[in-house]
């Protein structure tokens, strides 16, 4: 039989949370603070202000005041926040260098119950603000994950250098130009949640480089065996590390279209879908959404939605698996949501973040950019706030030295595999000239 299902109005709180994302914006994501002129210096010019000499305690009491105003629990703002400023300024004050000071500000910070913060570097902050809006930056194309002292190739955007040098997730970075990573300067500042704990949130840094730079990454995949491989930096992005991952995957004769959408960009995803199913996608029978990984921009989550729902917007009508990791966070856990609470998608993989609540940054001196929660995301925060979510069907990541082997995705393709047996192929739609749908094929 076709696929079909009785589309079900979005009503109540619902529809109200998707009413505001699409008028103000408001997200688990990522809209710089205000006001902070060293940033919007650097946001506008592209150059770095005039640095002052560091001063112990300074970042941390500015950390504090900025907390003790905007932190989006009103109610731990007032209760707990002071004592916990009282207990570590002192060891703040007594730092003997940046990098001591900002180990006491990420203690206090793992103290805070809440996500979406963190210290960041200034190029962590302006590559994330990049990522989010879609556009370009100087990267190597992969992030460096740490369990146990060891560091893991993860976040491998497809078509970038890293995954065009041969560079598979899991694999090990054993160094980083004939340096341990731990001691490369080209480490940057952890970047992930401070208050998650490492077992669910492992510590992920990026690699700082400019457009042209050459590193060398001594790799060792599962046989252990170590190669040295050469990086260019260049420009490059997950908007189009998206685009390359488009493919169409043949399992027991049912076609399966797939994309990995590494980041929500505010910008580019509804469009490249609405494409792709006119294009590489367009003989799918099921569809798998990749959305493992970092969050995102909230405010295309309906966007996104309305393309999947019966509706004038609808482009894709039929069997649709989504996949998560431990990682899925922010505006990617609220589309996962969405897409099984409105009986769109299954949902595989592993427990998500439980990491959604609208971030703001501010810029807190000593090349530090504090990202904290600065606004909840209603229903969602509430729902979903250090509540991880577990998939319909549970599979966990491929761990350290998996290379290739991939048991999420592998799991998804058995699940679209059965869904079509069990309800039909999917088809592209579109809207008729009176406003009906029509197949595409």
């Amino acid at each position: 039989m076709r696929w079909s299902r009785e589309w079900r109005l979005v009503r109540g709180e619902r529809a109200a949370a998707f009413a505001a994302l699409l008028s103000i914006g408001v997200t688990a994501c990522l809209a710089p603070a205000q006001a902070h002129s060293p940033t919007d210096f650097l946001v506008a010019t592209g150059k770095k202000p005039a640095t002052t000499p560091w001063v112990p305690g300074r970042t941390f009491d500015r950390v504090a005041a900025r907390l003790e105003k905007s932190f989006y629990s009103v109610a731990f703002q007032n209760t707990e926040l002071p004592g916990l400023v009282t207990e570590f300024r002192g060891a703040a004050h007594s730092a003997k260098s940046p990098a001591e000071e900002r180990e006491v500000i990420w203690r206090f910070l793992t103290r805070i119950p809440a996500t979406h913060l963190g210290l960041l570097s200034r190029p962590a902050y302006f590559a994330l603000i990049n990522e989010i809006q879609g556009t370009s930056h100087p990267t190597l194309g992969l992030q460096l994950l740490r369990l146990e002292d060891r560091y893991f190739a993860t976040m491998v955007f497809t078509g970038g250098p890293a995954d065009s040098a041969g560079i598979r997730p899991w694999d090990e970075i054993v160094a980083v130009d004939q340096r341990s990573p731990g001691e490369s300067p080209r480490l940057d500042w952890r970047s992930d949640d401070a208050y998650l704990g490492d077992e669910r949130d492992p510590p992920t840094f990026g690699l700082v480089t400019a457009i042209g730079d050459r590193v060398n990454l001594t790799v060792a995949g599962e046989s252990g065996r170590a190669r040295d491989l050469w990086l260019t930096a260049r420009l490059y992005s997950g908007l189009q590390a998206s685009t390359q991952s488009l493919r169409l995957i043949e399992r027991d004769g049912v076609r399966i279209g797939y994309v990995h959408w590494w980041y929500l960009h505010a910008r580019g995803l509804p469009e490249m879908l609405s494409k792709s199913l006119n294009g590489p996608l367009a003989p799918s029978d099921a569809l798998i959404l990749d959305l493992r990984g970092r969050g995102g921009s909230g405010e295309v989550v309906p966007k996104l939605i309305a393309l999947l729902a019966r509706g004038p917007a609808q482009r894709y009508e039929g069997p649709v698996v989504a996949l998560v990791d431990r990682q899925t966070r922010s505006a990617k856990e609220m589309l996962a949501t969405e897409l099984r609470a409105q009986g769109l998608a299954r949902v595989v993989g592993e427990p998500t973040a439980g990491a959604v609540v609208g971030a703001n940054f501010d810029d807190v001196g000593d090349s530090a950019i504090l990202m904290f929660p600065g606004t909840p995301v209603p229903p969602y925060t509430e729902r979903l706030e250090l509540r991880p979510t577990d998939p319909d069907v549970i599979v966990p990541w491929g761990g350290p030295y998996s290379g290739g082997r991939d048991p999420i995705l592998e799991a998804g393709i058995d699940e679209a595999v059965r869904l079509v047996r069990e309800k039909g192929p999917g088809h592209g739609t579109q809207p008729t000239s009176r406003g009906r749908r029509g197949a595409l094929r």
